[in-house]
């Protein structure tokens, strides 16, 4: 009977020990990670009243089993279920890592401060020292570092501090590639005006700090003719200064391709207060030395306007500079001394055959416009300022007031008019439209009366020295700015054009160096481009390692102009530049850290407020052969033991077997409690059974007892 006491009493401690696994499970029911475990078990020793015998052939008796009886049961073991992943809950934190596996168990590794031990729970944080970390112990997370290069360096797990002094920033980048696209309307003011239509260019050089480098796009020739240039205008630092200033470098060291058309910048210099008479000084300053003579200059296009013949086939082509020679009081020589020049500043030998009837250079002769009265009156005849006379055929009538004018230019000695309303009557030849008589319809008496018919001989003749008043006079950029002539200090080769006026009215104009600048040519059949500087080119460059030679910040940046198009776009242009081409070269600041994220192999990457992404590190798995034999050591961790397999300090990658990490997600418990109030249900039936057993057993016993009484 006492056999029935103690096996009961062995049942009760392993029903209750297995309630205290249940137990276990159902309180973790929500802890994250949690792994539940479930309990076996098995009989106790037997006690043998008689052994087995064999069967007898001799005597023919047959064999006998052993007489056993049970001493009750005992606890075997308890397995956890550590294949069987948890439900997933979405949490939206980076670093809430639920790991999920593909073909066997994996476990992040953490460092307690003296060693390595193992958990599924992927609630981390970054630490105040920047160290990624356990949010429910503290521990460090362990992976793999990024080496020099930016790898990933596979050996052996140390903390993963992803937050450190050197990866706060990212490093700037220099700028190497740039694109002009959108369209110039032939149609657009901008592109029609000396200065340009303007673009500007972002650039960064290789410590981060911003430029920006002004562009002005001018067409030239004739209308849908699909020829432009664009010039470099000017480049400025973030402080709004030009860093072409000093004498090392200018615009067409830069971007210098000598087809330029000296775009006007003056609107981007003003001269400080006070120092007109230093510009003034400056201008005098110029005078060439031999002779102490000034130099005044003239653009062809300005020669043309006043003094070219009406046929514009004979007038200069534009880009030229016309230089006179004056002497020091402001005087021309005489004779003139005129010379033309390119854009180079090489001396032009013009063909006299083609200009000899209105200008002779090279030499010693003045440039000149022969106009005639006759030719005059002719023109106003043909555009309708004199109308036909009603009187007689082929015959106008022209005022007095516009004869009197005429006589007055062309200088005639005589100019009073006839009294009354006066007119003159011009009869004109009906097959070549020629000027045949002028007289006045009413002569009528007085002295020093006009005579109309002594037009039709006067001539008058307009030299460019009557111009030298609007004549400029080059002034050193380089000089200006040592001075502080302007309140912003000048590319160090632009060009000042200083126009001394009459009576003292100065004026300047700040125009782009000759040497500046690319001619671009579109196609006239469909406005794309054809090339920029030369046939079949369709980039350039801003030549930015000319800068200095010795610890220059900058890189070349090539310009792809090739979808800049030429286009009708309702008279506005849209042409721009921006850094960067096809995602490349676009150049960077300093970047401050703005984000961090684990990807599915657990590779952290840290986001920077100037785009870059950078590699941080690599969360590292461990996997092993037998996960159900690691010794759980509470707070979600697991340690190693000689039945689960060792660690060998260096772990896996987690998708080497397909499997993945998922940000923003943890694995929850998985706990199931349907089978734990099931178990439950059991183990209280088995535990109540035991109880009966005893209570039944002692009731036996009392019965014993009572037969002595």
């Amino acid at each position: 009977m006492m056999r029935a006491l103690y096996s009961s009493v062995s049942g009760l401690k392993t029903h209750q020990t297995k309630m205290d696994v249940i137990g276990n499970n159902i309180a973790n029911v929500n802890t994250v990670g949690f792994k539940s475990s479930r309990t076996t078990f098995s009989t106790m020793m037997y006690q043998n009243m008689s052994f087995a015998s064999g069967a007898n052939v001799q005597t023919g008796k047959g064999g006998v089993n052993a007489k056993q009886i049970g001493l009750g049961a005992t606890f075997a073991s308890t397995a956890v279920d550590i294949d069987t992943g948890g439900a997933s809950e979405s949490t939206g934190k980076a670093f809430d890592l639920k790991l999920s596996d593909k073909n066997s168990t994996s476990f992040y590794i953490v460092n307690t401060g003296t060693e390595n031990v193992f958990t599924r729970a992927g609630a981390f944080y970054v630490d105040g020292a920047g160290n990624l970390c356990m949010e429910s112990t503290g521990y460090q997370v362990m992976g793999w570092q990024v080496d020099a290069n930016g790898n990933i360096r596979k050996d052996t797990v140390t903390p993963l501090r992803i937050m450190s002094a050197d990866n706060q920033t990212s490093n700037p980048e220099y700028t190497t590639k740039a694109m002009c696209t959108g369209i110039l309307d032939d149609n657009s003011s901008n592109v029609n005006s000396d200065k340009g239509y303007a673009m500007n260019l972002t650039f960064y050089d290789n410590l981060g700090y911003s430029y920006t480098a002004k562009f002005a796009a001018q067409k030239i020739g004739d209308p849908k003719n699909g020829k432009y240039t664009i010039n470099l205008a000017d480049i400025i630092d973030s402080n709004g200064k030009s860093i072409l200033s000093d004498d090392t470098v200018g615009l067409a060291d830069l971007f210098g391709g000598g087809q330029g058309s000296c775009v006007d910048i003056t609107d981007s210099y003003k001269v400080a207060d006070g120092m007109g008479n230093s510009l003034g000084a400056l201008a005098n300053q110029t005078a060439d030395p031999t002779d102490q003579t000034l130099l005044y200059n003239y653009t062809s296009d300005y020669i043309n306007e006043i003094l070219g013949p009406d046929d514009k086939s004979k007038h200069l082509p534009s880009g030229l500079t016309v230089r006179i020679k004056v002497n020091p009081n402001g005087n021309p020589l005489a004779p003139a001394e005129v010379k033309v020049f390119d854009t180079s500043g090489a001396e032009v030998t013009l063909d006299q055959t083609k200009y000899g009837d209105w200008i002779n250079v090279n030499g010693s002769n003045n440039i000149q416009k022969i106009t005639n009265a006759k030719d005059e009156l002719k023109q106003m005849i043909q555009s309708g300022q004199i109308s036909k006379s009603d009187t007689a055929a082929n015959t106008y009538e022209v005022s007095g007031n516009t004869l009197k004018k005429l006589a007055e230019k062309y200088n005639l000695q005589k100019t009073n008019l006839p009294g009354g309303d006066p007119k003159a009557l011009i009869t004109v030849d009906p097959a070549t439209g020629e000027i045949q008589t002028i007289a006045w319809e009413n002569p009528g008496t007085g002295t020093d009366l006009l005579d109309p018919a002594e037009l039709l001989t006067a001539t008058n003749t307009d030299l460019l020295t009557n111009y030298l008043s609007q004549g400029y006079i080059n002034i050193s950029a380089s000089e200006a700015n040592k001075l502080g002539v302007f309140t912003t200090e000048l590319p160090v080769d632009a060009e000042i054009r200083y126009v001394p006026g009459e009576k003292g009215a100065w004026s300047y104009t700040v125009v782009t160096p000759a040497k500046d600048g690319y001619e671009i040519q579109f196609s006239t059949a469909d406005g794309s481009l054809t090339y920029i500087g030369s046939d079949g080119n369709k980039s350039q460059t801003l030549r930015l390692s000319n800068y200095r030679t010795e610890g220059n910040q900058f890189s070349d940046i090539e310009i792809d102009f090739s979808t800049l198009k030429n286009l009708s776009n309702g008279g506005s242009s849209t042409g721009a530049m921006s850094p960067g081409n096809a995602g490349e070269g676009e150049g960077k600041r300093v970047g401050a850290m703005i984000g961090l994220s684990v990807d599915q192999s657990g590779m952290i990457y840290g986001s920077y407020s100037n785009g870059n992404t950078t590699l941080l590190g690599q969360i590292a798995v461990a996997r092993f052969a037998n996960a159900s034999g690691l010794e759980s050591i509470g707070e979600n961790c697991y340690r190693t033991t000689m039945n689960s397999g060792q660690f060998d300090g260096i772990g896996v990658e987690m998708d080497s077997d397909g499997s993945t990490i998922d940000s923003g997600t943890l694995e929850m418990s998985n706990v199931d409690l349907a089978t734990e109030f099931t178990m439950m249900i059991t183990t209280q039936r088995g535990y109540q059974a035991n109880s009966r057993v005893i209570s039944t057993s002692d009731s036996i016993l009392e019965e014993l007892v009572n037969l002595k009484r």
